[in-house]
């Protein structure tokens, strides 16, 4: 067994309860931490929300993207959006919680904003090590793997931010590291988290490691000349769809 296998059972079957903020002092583990409800709730972010209206929209991208995917062995998504601030990110970690929750099915949620970390800010977590540390320093994937107390939901943080990010996502060790995702766990749905198609090449150059791309487009924001601009960008047959975030209902 390798050592992203390793990693990964890890993640999934460890039950070591410890606080978020001992995880940060000790700069990443496979080891499960508490996650804070009221934090996420402020965030948005369904771990720590009951209200039935926000849980169906997650919920029905979750059933649109396994209807789409399932028995394909397109299990790598890539969550991006043409602009910052558009909700790609929240979007990323509310499809893997949603996916977490469906019966059999695990999630691991990659953050890939190498500049900017977000995905445990949304968490309210600290962690010192994560992706970064295993592209640059060769670390143990298992040192840096996070599984929280959200049931079959594994996190691999960034870690340290890295300027040079765009030369280190296109490196071939991140491009083995996708593919072995992919086929150690083809019953696993693997999210990743990119930076805006539109501001830093990043999004760009890992796209061609997944499966499949979700555009977040933010309503009354998001151009249509954005948007066109950021999906010639991608490989058309790759792009599942585009996700409207901020839409406001109408009776």
């Amino acid at each position: 067994m390798n050592k992203l296998a390793k990693a990964m059972l890890k993640a999934v079957e460890t039950d070591t309860l410890q606080p978020a903020s001992r995880t940060g002092k000790r700069g990443g583990s496979s080891k499960t931490v508490k996650l804070n409800k009221a934090h996420m709730a402020r965030n948005m972010v369904i771990g720590g929300i009951s209200d039935p209206a926000v849980l169906d929209h997650y919920n029905l991208l979750r059933t649109q993207v396994l209807q789409r995917t399932r028995g394909e062995n397109k299990n790598v998504i890539m969550v991006t959006s043409a602009m910052p601030g558009e909700g790609s990110s929240l979007t990323a970690v509310n499809l893997a919680i949603s996916i977490a929750r469906e019966l059999n099915r695990f999630s691991l949620l990659v953050d890939t904003h190498l500049r900017n970390p977000v995905v445990d800010k949304y968490f309210g977590i600290s962690t010192k090590r994560g992706l970064s540390d295993y592209l640059m320093d060769d670390a143990p994937i298992s040192d840096l793997m996070v599984r929280t107390d959200l049931d079959k939901l594994a996190l691999l943080p960034v870690g340290r931010t890295i300027a040079g990010s765009t030369e280190i996502l296109g490196s071939p060790k991140m491009r083995t590291l996708v593919q072995e995702m992919k086929d150690r766990y083809p019953d696993r749905y693997v999210i990743f988290n990119c930076p805006p198609l539109l501001r830093v090449p990043d999004a760009l150059v890992f796209s061609s490691y997944v499966d499949q791309i979700l555009l977040v487009v933010e309503a009354g924001r998001t151009t249509t000349r954005q948007i066109t601009h950021a999906l010639d960008l991608l490989e058309r047959d790759k792009v599942l769809g585009t996700v409207l975030n901020k839409a406001r209902e109408t009776v």
